[in-house]
Order: structure tokens, then sequence, then C-alpha cells
């Protein structure tokens, strides 16, 4: 064939595109014009056929994997530096396509250009334009009025100009940034310049924040965090209004340390109260050590020097807060010291005065917020915002096989003898520094049948005014397990001395003081019955087949009833000769025990079989869901009733005409219903034989559907008692109602209602809405207390430099 160029209509052709003869031709230039001879030969394996209809070729080297070049047509020359697709054309290699409406391959440079409803799948990259051009090496290139989705940070990019550096990496002109799908976002950044790196940090120049396209405000200069390595920047600022701090803003900057650890600085400006600063040092190390630290500080405009200054709900406390600067510092921490067996923990909660967590318990930096922190991150609670103390407490322990030991130093910060409210010299709170504790495990006693258990605890007490000493206790307790069948019994006999060393007393009793090395030691008897039998109810003879039609099905196949009985004895005579010993904590008072109790527990259990769709699997007619068969267990209710006997409330003869005998506490039924996800009951509730009535109610129940809302209820009761072995003023009847509700399939309302049904008054209402969309959260809450009532607005940009 003569002619200046050809189209191949060969199905598949193999090209080397290296520096050489171009298209790897076979035959020479013959008399100046253009020729190609080419061997057909069969695809690579595995390589993708063209569609129909278009010619196809491979190209690239041949020690490396080859891209697949197909197109309506495919233009060659003799000599020529490039290749040309026309028409529908397509470059595959494994999962990278190029598309375009015309393709030129440059062999030599493996530079390619490709015009018209360009459309570029790489390494996960999605990349559409008119116009673009690549190395296919690097794959670096550029683009020309084109769309860039990059799904590893959720970043959607539309730009007049793109320069690509690499996977991942970009370089935009006149771009629009968002997280959000479709022509016009619900928010976007617009810059004159911007960048886009390999673990979606976006950083721009020139840029406008934009609301249905519609700009709001600018900043020279913007940096947004991307997926995989944590990022320096601001975080979105909250906004909200209350009568007790006006209006405020707590705008935060969170500052990347390196892979281990980060700083969140706080400025929450407020109105009526001043500027608030805080700052939070998180660290983990590893997964064994890890730590966060927190402080806020507030010169406040506010002061109470005179009751009448405080607030109402405040003045009950009898304590003024005359202070203007106040603060709160908290941590929790957990790690080790020099090995990995000796755990170690670390709670701070230190504030300036009585008032403050009452005052500022909302907002990323306030009380609940921390509280919830650090009840996810480290499992452990801080005092309630109401309390008169905070505790700060180190902790160390370690384990063996059969003894353990642990130390402890806290110290109890009484917010009453602060801010010359009563004189510190005056304060009594009592310090344990430092506690330690020794234990052996419960274990047989070698050569007999009895399992011996033991306790040891060793104290220093110090306190500004009063008692300070050192004390010992020691408590080793041997028990007889004993199996008779079905039924275990376990006796039991233990001895307690506890010994004290006083010294530095000033306000103690002389009855307590006058011995400087008090003691004490008295026994203690126990007895331990239970068994246990159950059965099993079938429900279905076959568990659920696992078919095509059963897959999202599910079926009860058994019901298994457990009942177990308990029978226990406890005597602890605890003689009044203690009194004379000094007061540190409740061990130094133990009460006189001399109870029957006994008690019986219902556990019912099901056994359901399930089908779910598994892996696709091939078949002729194309991929199928194969089904898989589940099964799993659950105690959906547990029923458990218990009540005692006290023996020496029986014989009893003080006090006869002031008091009766009441030798049977209250009845306690406990409760709790778990039978399918959306129904959670639990109850516990003590109902006194002699009142007839209950004493005391906790009862939580949570309905929930998904897509639907969710429905709490929960009430708390305690109702006053006058008995000669309990007294009870307090009337508590504490009703809480909360509801979730899903208007549409973005918008929620949210509600939380707690009432005083003693006091007559309210104690909380919540209300707002919460407004989800695909990029976005807007949450709009009001919220009323008797100490303050106030709007929040918070703003979360969802799914943007986030995988």
């Amino acid at each position: 064939m003569r002619a200046r160029h050809r189209t191949i209509p060969t199905l598949w052709l193999i090209l080397s595109l290296v520096a050489g003869p171009a298209l790897g031709a076979t035959g020479d230039s013959v008399s100046g014009s253009s020729e190609v001879r080419m061997a057909v030969t069969p695809p690579p394996a595995g390589a993708k056929a063209p569609a129909a209809g278009q010619n196809g070729l491979v190209v690239g080297d041949a020690g490396q994997e080859q891209w697949n070049l197909a197109a309506d047509r495919i233009i060659g020359q003799h000599g020529s530096e490039y290749i040309e697709a026309v028409g529908g054309a397509t470059l595959v290699r494994g999962l990278n396509t190029l598309k375009a409406d015309f393709i030129r391959y440059y062999q030599a440079s493996r530079w390619v250009i490709l015009r018209g409803n360009v459309r570029v799948l790489w390494e996960g990259d999605v990349l559409e334009a008119e116009e673009a051009e690549f190395d296919l090496t690097s794959m670096q290139g550029w683009l020309k009025r084109g769309k860039v989705f990059v799904p590893k940070s959720n970043v959607h990019v539309d730009t007049a100009y793109a320069r690509k550096y690499g996977t991942g990496s970009y370089r935009f002109q006149n771009a629009k940034f968002t997280g959000c799908e479709g022509e016009r976002p619900a928010w976007s950044f617009t810059a004159e310049d911007g960048d886009l790196n390999l673990d979606g940090r976006t950083q721009l120049w020139g840029s406008r924040f934009n609301v249905l396209d519609q700009p709001v405000a600018y900043s020279p200069f913007l940096s947004l965090p991307g997926s995989g390595k944590r990022q320096s920047g601001l975080l979105i600022p909250e906004f909200s209004h209350s009568t007790r701090r006006g209006y405020s803003i707590n705008q935060a900057y969170y500052h990347v340390i390196d892979e281990e650890r980060d700083l969140t600085f706080y400025e929450n400006a407020m109105s009526s109260r001043g500027l608030m600063q805080g700052l939070e040092y998180r660290h983990a190390e590893n997964s064994r050590t890890k730590g966060d630290w927190r402080i806020d500080f507030l010169h406040d405009r506010k002061v109470a020097a005179k009751l009448y200054d405080e607030e109402l709900y405040q003045q009950n406390d009898g304590l003024l807060r005359p202070n203007r600067n106040r603060w709160w510092a908290r941590s929790k921490y957990d790690g080790f010291v020099v090995d990995p067996d000796w755990n170690f923990k670390l709670d701070v909660d230190m504030v300036s005065d009585q008032n403050y967590l009452r005052e500022f318990g909302s907002g990323a930096s306030g009380f609940e917020a921390s509280r919830r922190t650090f009840l996810k991150d480290f499992g452990r609670d801080i005092e309630v915002a109401d309390s008169s103390t905070r505790t700060t407490t180190a902790f160390m322990s370690r384990s063996w096989e059969k003894y353990g030991v642990t130390a402890k130093a806290s110290w109890i910060q009484n917010l009453a003898y602060m801010n010359g409210n009563n004189s510190a010299s005056k304060n009594p709170t009592t310090q344990s520094l430092p506690e330690i504790n020794a234990f052996a495990f419960k274990d047989a006693l070698s050569g007999t049948p009895f399992d011996l258990e033991a306790a040891g605890r060793f104290n220093y007490f110090w306190r500004e005014f009063g008692t300070r000493g050192v004390r010992t206790d020691l408590h080793p307790t041997v028990s007889l397990p004993l199996n008779l069948g079905p039924v275990t019994l376990i006796p039991s006999g233990g001895l307690r001395n506890t010994a004290y060393t006083v010294g530095g007393y000033t306000n103690e009793p002389a009855t307590t003081t006058g011995n400087k090395t008090p003691a004490r030691t008295f026994y203690e008897l126990g007895f331990t019955g239970f068994t246990e039998f159950s059965r099993v109810f079938k429900l279905s003879d076959l568990p659920l087949a696992a078919t095509q039609e059963n897959i999202g099905k599910s079926e009860w196949g058994a019901v298994r009833h457990s009942v177990m009985p308990r029978l226990e004895f406890a005597y602890v005579p605890a003689p009044k000769s203690q009194d004379r010993l000094p007061y540190f904590d409740s061990l130094d008072r133990l009460e006189r025990q001399n109870l029957v109790t006994y008690s019986l527990t219902n556990v019912f259990d099901r056994k359901r079989s399930s089908v779910v769709a598994g892996p696709n699997k091939p078949g002729a007619d194309g991929n199928s869901t194969l089904p898989v068969a589940s099964t799993d267990y659950l105690d959906f209710l547990r029923v458990r009733v218990e009540q005692s006997f006290n023996r020496d409330e029986a014989a009893r003869t003080d006090q006869l005409g002031t008091y009766a005998k009441r030798p049977f506490p209250d009845v306690m039924l406990e409760t709790s219903v778990r039978p399918e996800k959306y129904l959670t009951l639990t109850s516990k509730t003590f109902y006194s034989p002699y009142l007839s009535r209950a004493t005391e109610h906790e009862n939580t129940l949570t309905l929930s559907k998904e897509k639907l809302g969710e429905l709490r209820f929960g009430y708390d009761y305690l109702l006053p008692v006058h008995e000669y072995t309990r007294q009870r003023n307090s009337d508590v009847q504490v009703l809480t109602v909360g509801a979730d509700y899903h208007i549409t399939e973005k918008l929620k309302f949210v509600s939380n209602y707690r009432m005083d049904i003693a006091g007559h008054s309210d104690l909380e209402k919540t209300a707002g809405f919460v407004w989800t969309d695909q990029c976005y959260e807007i949450q709009l809450k009001y919220s009323r207390k008797p100490s303050d009532q106030g709007v929040e607005l918070r703003f979360n940009l969802l799914d943007f430099g986030k995988p």
C-alpha cells in the first residue's frame, strides 16, 4: 500500500512506543513515501477488547503494563512521531482510563493530547474537561475548562485551568471548590489560585466562601483540611446567645504538633462577660498512653460580692463569688510507669469558684462537652457541675496471677472555703496522701478445701483543720465452696483489723483523740447459696434456609428460660466502740449488718437465625448475591426480685413508741427489656410492704425506629421515709421526656424536657432543628434552664476533606 496515511482496520496490533522506528514498523520508507507494514497478533492475556465497530491496538513498552487504545478510527503514518485516534477514543490500562473525541499519542515522549468531551479516571480521581494533555509515564499534565473530583478527600473542583503534578496533587486557576454535589452547591469556596495535595489538603488564595453561589465572606488565604494526616487551621466557629453570657462567638484554632500531639486554642468572646480563652493539649504516644489536658480562663466583667448579686438559683448555697479571675483546669491521662504492667491514670479537676461550671456548661469548651469527651475517650466521669467539691486523683495499679496492688493520691478541692467565703484555715476536708491497697485474689489454700482472699489498705490522711494520721486496715476472708449436686453453698468467715496512728489533731472530741494509737478488731460471717435451672422452648424445628428469597429475613428459633434463686446471709458486728476512733472516711464507721437476703432472677434468651446478603458469585446470567445464614443470641428479658430480712430490726426494743418494727426492707424489682433494637426498657423499683407503695423509681424507656425518630421517657422518684433504720427527707420526682422526629429525610426535630414534679418547676427545656444535607449540617437549638436560657447555632461542613 502506498499512501500518505492510512486507517488501521486490524482489531489488535502490537506497537512499540519507545524511541525507535515509528509504530514499531517491520518495513522501511520506500521512495520517500510513508508505508507501514504491521504484523497482526492476538491481544495480550487479560486485555480488554475494543467495542464492536471499533478499531484497537496495544501501546507501550513490552516490559511494562501496556495501554489498550480503541477508537472508531486509528490513524498512523510511517515515520510519524504520533498516533491519532478519532471518534470515541479510549486509552485503558488496568483501572485507569482516558476518553475523548480525539486522542493524539506521541510515541517517544509518551505524551497524550485529548480534545472534546475529555473524561479521565486516574488512581480514583475523576477529571472532565474540554481539552487536556498528560504524560502517561508520570501522569502529570494540564486541563482546561473542566472538573476534577478527588474521592479520597471528597473534593469537587470546577476550574478554568488545572495542572496535575501527580496522583491527587493539583494546581488550579479560577476554580470553585466544594464537598457538595450538583451544579449549584449549598456551599463552596471560589479562588483565584488553589492547591490540592495528595492527602486532600486544600490551600486557596483570593478566596470567597459562597452559599448557593452567593459570596458571603472573603479571605486572602485559606487552608482547608484534608483526609489522612491531621491539619492545622481554624475550626468552624460556634454562635450563641444567652441571658447570662449575651451574644458569643467561640472561635477555635487547631494546631498539629506532630503525629502524636495537637493543640486547640479557644477564643470565646461573650458580650456580657468578656473574652474567655482556652487551651486543649492532646497526645497519644501509643495504644497504652494518651492524655487530654484542658484549661480555660476568663476575667469576668461581673462579680457577686453580695448575696443579692447572685442569681436566684445560686443563692441557696450561701456562698459569694467576688472573684473576677475565673478558670477551670481538667484532664484525663492513661499511661504506665517504666513497665507497661504498671498502669497509671491521672484525673485533674480544679475550678476557681462554685458557680463557674453552672454558668459555663455549654459550648465546645464547656462542662458538658468535656464530660462527654472524657467518658468516651477514657471511660471515666467527672463530678457533676453542682458539686461543691472537685477531686484530682493519681492512680497506679499492677496485677499478677494471684496478687494485685494499687496506689492512689487524691486532693479534694472544697469550694466552700475559697474566695473568702469561709476561712481556709478552718477547712476540714480530708486529703488521702497516699492510699495503698494490696489484694490476694480468691484462691484455694494448698492442701485444704478452703479458699482464701485478703485485702490490705494503708492511708495517710491530711487536712488543714482536724485530725491527721495514718490508718492501716487488714481484711482476710476464708470460704468453703460446697457443691451439692445442682446447689452450691459457700459459708465464709473473715476478720477485720483497723489500726490508727493519730497526730496533728486540733478539733476532734476528747473521746476520739485521747488515744493516739486506737484500733478495732472484729469478725465477719457470711453464707451464700445458689443454683440455676433452665428450659428451652423451641419455636421452629429448622433454622431459616439460606436462599435468595430469605435474604433480609430473620426468625426466632428458640427461647431459653433460666431461673436463678440465691440466698445470702451477712453478719458484721461493727462494735459501738468504733465511735472513739478518728473519722476520715466511711471505713471508720462501718454499719452493723445482720441480714438475710433472698433473690430470684429470671433470664429469657432468644436464639435467632437470619439470612443476609454475602459476596457476589459469578453465574451464567452475571453476578448474583450469595445468601449467608447466621445465628445470634440475646438476653431480651431479665427480671430480678430481691428482698432482705433484718434480724436486728426484728429483735429491736429501742424507741418502739416512735418507730414500729420494720424488719423487711423494700422489695426491689429490677427489669431489663431489649427484644429488638427499637425498644429498650430498664426499670428499678423499690416497694415498701409497710407503706404499701413504691418508695423509689429509676425507669428509662427508649423507642426508636430508623428514618422515623426516637422517643425517650425517664422517671426518677424518691419518697421521704422516716424509719428507725433509715431517714430520707428529700422528695424527688423528676420526669424526663425526649423526642427526635425526622420531619423529612433531611430535617429532624429534637427536644428534651425535664420537670421537677415535686418542686413544680421545670429543670430543662430544649428544642431545636437539625438539617443534614449531603455536605453540611445546621443545628439550631433553644434551651431554657432555671439558671439561663439561650440559643445556639452550629454549622458543620460535612464530607469535605474526608474519605
